[in-house]
């Protein structure tokens, strides 16, 4: 019997039988009918044209059972297999193909817009999580541009150009059309008017449900329209231009400003510039002469807010500055870091020169070479401060030079680890570094390396299975290396073997199944020379399951996110719900898991101490309430909010920034009596016991000193 099971969009696994069986008399394929990837139009459609003499649907609703006439001829089972195997490569191009699709950016007149600069940044659509990216490029001749997502998860897509942006939905990325229309001649949802000089000013935008600031195109006559907005309410913040991102503790030029959106109507946003003042500076040395290409850091309230690096001639200018207090941190090769303070005031303009002192340095001196006396070709030296002896600070990563293994460096005085490595041969040398010294190394002689070949087995085909060499020194956790102690990583092959050349020292073979949140590692310590066979077992994997439905109507929920987590509280896995409201992860090392369920306008649900066995597969269902809402609003007496947060039962997950006019706000809430924990510099400072009910806002108010 052959067997196909689809459990996921990275392998189909095959059964021992079929190797035995593969020329029988009788054969059925057993194929997942729910998988988020298959379906029974799909394979029916696609085994169509197979010898069929019937179709049976098994009892089980989750299990389509397809049965072929007997086949004894092999050339026909071969045919059958490689059909087969077609179709498992276009379901797998189908889940790993990125998504793209093409802005045309039309005039109001209906004209292309050719030529211009265009920026995409693309978001994370709630519930999901994830990170921000973004692309910035030209139109064509035909006023296009091409947006391409970084996988099919839900995704949101603000795209723009000078004096307009347009809101893409792309949280169903398998209904996004090819093709987006973005005319300026539509009817906008917002349109933001500045007061002032527009271009020392950026506007950022934080859409409704989503954690990220979006930064929007530049204006264009002192106004920017925002099309396509989805209705609910948006946050807008004016920032100095030179501020490239913002979160809440961000320079900005006033509070973020709230704004409700409603389909099919306008909303007209004036913005006055405030007063601004402006920092002009330069950098010099002790002797007056002007420090180049040094780092001028600007920060507020111990913030880092923007950089900039001096010209040739040692200036920096920073414009656009709200009034207040800041500081400037330089930052120049071989010399000591400076910080300086200063007071900005509207309109006028702050010069300042910052003199820095020379660094007091080592030299350092050496030489690379092999154990037969040539240069190797390529490699580096990772240089590391000692600090204790389990613990090293990076400091610096040096190149020989390929002719003759020459190297020099300056460094501060102190104890250091110096680690020549050039592929698997590697030596290490701990030296001593005093001011205005040299310290000359000497050779670093890399001895020739020993070879490892190994074999893993496992009970489930190894997908994207990876080896890595991790130099073992004193207390080095190999599951957790210091810097410079990875000597090499490379790939395992699908049968389960590799060979990698190691340091004759004490080493960590670390084998990283991919999908397992559990590396195995063994130690070598090998000779020159030397070939050493280790082998690794993979034990038998399980699995969890199962189906998100919603508490009020039992329907399932599609789309819903499924977070796995191991025993550290470190997330291992991730999964979209199908049409059925399923999901699955699988391959599980044996262990305990916790999950996490999000859905757009439901409460979260959680799932803790989930034990997996060997072989087993474990359900998990969640059935998720709707949500509700805590808001509220922080009192100080000195009308400060600032590194001011609020946490739910001391769960991360529940936790939101408190906003500079004192708002916060919680979505997504279980039903039930809760804590909420109000924290100052890491400090709880209140807390106050709610009751939340499904559908229904609670308000919270603090009052702080």
């Amino acid at each position: 019997m052959v067997k196909a099971v689809y459990y996921s969009p990275l392998a189909i696994r095959y059964s021992l039988p079929f190797y035995q069986s593969l020329f029988a008399t009788r054969y059925s394929l057993l194929a997942i009918h729910h998988s988020p990837i298959v379906s029974r139009h799909l394979l029916s459609s696609r085994l169509a044209h197979l010898p069929t003499s019937r179709f049976a649907d098994n009892s089980d609703s989750r299990v389509a059972r397809y049965d072929f006439v007997s086949v004894t001829e092999p050339m026909k089972c071969a045919k059958v297999f490689a059909c087969i195997m077609a179709i498992v490569s276009w379901l797998w191009g189908q889940v790993t193909s990125p998504v793209s699709f093409r802005c045309v950016f039309l005039s109001e007149g209906g004209t292309p817009l050719a030529n211009v600069r265009v920026q995409a940044d693309i978001i994370p659509a709630p519930p999901a999580q994830g990170y921000q990216s973004g692309t910035r490029g030209m139109t064509d001749g035909q006023g296009q541009f091409l947006v391409i997502l970084p996988d099919r998860r839900p995704w949101w897509v603000v795209v723009g150009v000078e004096g307009a942006a347009f809101f893409v939905d792309a949280s169903k990325p398998e209904s996004l059309q090819p093709t987006i229309k973005c005319w300026l001649g539509a009817k906008p949802s917002l349109v933001c008017t500045v007061e002032g000089e527009a271009s020392k000013a950026a506007l950022f935008l934080r859409l409704r449900s989503s954690n990220w600031w979006v930064r929007l195109p530049q204006f264009k006559d002192n106004q920017l329209l925002l099309f396509n907005l989805p209705s609910g309410e948006h946050q807008l913040v004016l920032t100095p231009a030179h501020v490239v991102s913002y979160w809440n503790d961000a320079l900005s030029l006033q509070p973020p400003l709230t704004v409700k959106v409603s389909e099919g109507e306008t909303v007209f946003v004036n913005i006055k510039i405030p007063p601004t003042g402006s920092i002009v500076g330069r950098v010099i040395g002790s002797d007056a002469h002007s420090i180049p290409n040094a780092i001028v850091t600007l920060t507020k309230d111990d913030y880092g807010q923007t950089t900039v690096s001096s010209d040739p001639q040692g200036n920096f200018r920073f414009e656009g500055l709200p009034e207040g207090k800041y500081k400037l941190l330089v930052v120049a090769g071989d010399f000591e870091p400076t910080e300086h303070s200063i007071s900005v005031k509207a309109n006028e303009t702050v010069e300042v020169t910052i003199a820095l002192k020379p660094q007091q340095l080592g030299i350092v001196r050496g030489r690379v070479v092999s154990s037969d006396g040539k240069v190797p070709r390529e490699g580096r030296i990772w240089v590391e401060r000692i600090l204790s002896p389990t613990m090293r600070q990076p400091a610096n990563v040096l190149l020989w030079q390929p002719s003759d293994g020459k190297f020099e460096t300056k460094l501060p005085p102190g104890t250091y680890l110096l680690v020549a490595q050039s592929g698997g041969r590697r030596v290490s040398k701990q030296i001593k570094v005093e001011v205005g010294q040299l310290t000359d190394v000497g050779d670093l002689v890399l001895p020739a390396p020993a070879v490892v070949e190994g074999i893993v087995k496992s009970k489930v085909p190894l997908v994207n299975t990876r080896v890595r060499v991790v130099a073992l020194s004193g207390s080095d956790d190999p599951l957790q290396p210091q810097w410079g102690s990875i000597v090499v990583e490379m790939p395992v092959s699908p049968d389960g073997r590799f060979q990698i050349e190691v340091p004759t020292e004490p080493v960590a073979i670390v084998l990283l199944p991919f999908g397992m949140n559990k590396p195995i590692w063994k130690q070598v310590h090998a000779k020159a020379g030397q070939k050493v066979t280790v082998q690794f077992e993979l034990p038998a994997t399980g699995a969890i399951e199962g189906q998100v439905v919603r508490a009020d109507t039992g329907q399932p929920v599609a789309r819903a996110l499924v977070y796995l987590q191991d025993e550290t509280g470190m997330t291992v896995g991730q999964a979209t719900t199908n049409r059925l409201g399923m999901y699955r992860f699988e391959p599980l090392l044996p262990g305990r898991y916790s999950l996490r369920c999000q859905a757009q306008g439901l409460a979260m649900g959680f799932k803790h101490n989930v034990t997996v066995a060997e072989g087993t597969r474990v359900p998990v269902d969640f059935v998720l309430t709707t949500g509700g809402t805590i808001i509220g609003r922080v009192k100080t007496k000195s009308g400060q909010t600032l590194r001011m947060y609020v946490m739910l039962n001391a769960d991360t997950n529940f936790m939101a920034s408190v906003m500079p006019d004192g708002r916060f706000r919680i979505d997504n809430i279980t039903p039930g009596r809760h804590i909420v924990m109000l924290f100052r510099l890491g400090e709880q400072v209140g807390a106050k016991e709610v009751i939340v009910r499904s559908g229904e806002t609670v308000e919270v108010v603090f009052e702080v000193p």
